[in-house]
């Protein structure tokens, strides 16, 4: 772009700003941005979701034999290793695909400021996916066992308080739901900082809960927002879907007969969905973004690095122009 001004990360901002600054460098980088995620973590998506396609499928198989009372088919089909094999392929693909969208906006974000310019290619970004893959890959496994763990260990309050008394399971679900949450935000920042500070897992989930303190309901805020606006989005891109389920449903059952899966229905359903991930994958750059300038922010009010550069720099820009000077 002619009129290209390169954004500083390392600044400190208030919320508004940051708000403003995510949507600043969303629309300057909107289309090298989204190529790169469309390329490099479309293929995945887009057969994750040929498998979701195919599974909505067999849940409304389920749902009519279900409806006939034919058990032992139901039951033959739920059991059967194609059906779990379909689900473990999908959630397989969905993983890579996460994984890839994650890396590849962390990475352009590195490449931006490395390059100062959104002249930025999808081979450039490819290269440093490829070679972080498997850094964010232990790294989404290991925070799905941190939530994992949390959820068990949160959970131990709500089974105390329900054995005291079957009232107190409502207090003890808001108890479980809220430190779940706490922990999702406070471990936020780890695979950014895996990305610029190139440290191990557990460095990087100390140094995000550490670097949250004190913050937690802004970044909180941040997310939610920003989530809020990618959910309210993408929602309208399978909303037909949904009017149509919902249309064929209640048809059904007002003529008493039972729910069938149409081809036309389930290459409907193949090609919704498939959109409704890939525009998702592009959207949930945002909250990735916002959370990016909120870890700068953090950084930069707790230990001014972006001032010492700048310092820095400019010492050995004084001692630069007096050698020049003692040259001629």
């Amino acid at each position: 772009m002619d009129n290209f001004n390169f954004i500083n990360f390392h600044q400190t901002r208030d919320f508004s700003k940051k708000m403003n600054v995510t949507i600043e460098f969303v629309k300057q980088n909107f289309k090298p941005l989204s190529k790169s995620i469309l390329v490099i973590a479309g293929p995945p998506i887009l057969v994750a979701s040929l498998f979701m396609g195919t599974f909505i499928g067999d849940m409304f198989s389920f749902s009519a034999l279900g409806a006939q009372g034919d058990v032992d088919s139901l039951q033959d089909k739920f059991l059967s290793a194609q059906f779990w094999m379909q689900i473990g392929v999908m959630m397989i693909f969905f993983l890579i695909s996460g994984v890839t969208a994650i890396a590849t906006v962390n990475n352009y974000l590195v490449l931006y400021e490395e390059k100062r310019s959104n002249k930025i290619e999808v081979h450039e970004v490819w290269e440093r996916v490829r070679q972080t893959f498997w850094m964010n890959f232990r790294t989404m496994i290991l925070f799905g066992l941190l939530a994992l763990v949390s959820y068990f260990i949160l959970a131990v309050p709500m089974f105390v308080l329900a054995a005291i008394s079957p009232w107190l399971i409502f207090f003890g679900f808001i108890i479980m739901f809220c430190g779940i949450f706490y922990v999702f935000v406070g471990a936020s920042f780890v695979f950014i900082i895996r990305a610029y500070e190139k440290i191990g897992f557990f460095d990087a989930l100390l140094r995000s809960f550490k670097l949250i303190q004190g913050k937690w309901w802004s970044t909180f805020g941040l997310l939610f927002i920003l989530s809020m606006v990618v959910g309210m989005v993408s929602y309208a891109i399978i909303m037909p879907w949904y009017v149509v389920t919902l249309t064929n449903t209640i048809h059904d059952v007002s003529s008493g007969s039972v729910p069938q899966q149409s081809g036309t229905y389930q290459v409907m359903t193949t090609i919704v969905f498939s959109l409704y991930y890939l525009v998702q994958m592009v959207l949930y750059a945002f909250p990735n973004i916002g959370l990016a300038f909120q870890y700068f922010n953090l950084v930069e009010r707790r230990e001014s690095r972006g001032l010492m550069n700048q310092i820095s720099t400019m010492g050995q820009a004084t001692s630069s122009a007096a050698q020049t000077e003692e040259q001629y």
